[in-house]
């Protein structure tokens, strides 16, 4: 949870459902009821509910398919619900790191020959 940006307010998954995220439990009497799960920013977790007490572990376990589903995918989830720009194959970085600096280059052999 804490990779998603704040603006981001839910998680689509693959059958076209979404899955709200709420910043804290305090705002869970604001969320939409009828969704019957919502990731909590706060805790990182995954609060699912349900109208019976019977479904909860139904509906939690058809939510952790659908998950896993959405992550394991065969790739083109990610086209999907997320767009990539490329401005310059040069310039595209895909992780952000320690880059060393260019070193020079010394060549020691003509200088063995050139001594001797």
């Amino acid at each position: 949870m804490n990779n998603i940006p704040h603006n981001i307010y839910d998680v689509p998954l693959r059958d076209n459902s979404r899955i709200q995220i709420i910043e804290t439990l305090d705002e869970l009497p604001r969320a939409r009821k009828h969704q019957y799960a919502a990731f909590v920013r706060d805790e990182c977790c995954l609060l699912v509910w349900a109208d019976s007490a019977s479904r909860v572990i139904d509906d939690a376990m058809d939510l952790e398919r659908k998950i896993i589903e959405l992550i394991w995918d065969d790739g083109d989830a990610v086209g999907r619900y997320e767009k990539v720009t490329e401005d310059d194959d040069d310039e595209l970085e895909l992780e952000k790191g320690y880059q060393p600096p260019k070193r020079g280059r010394i060549l020691l052999q003509p200088l063995l020959v050139g001594g001797v």
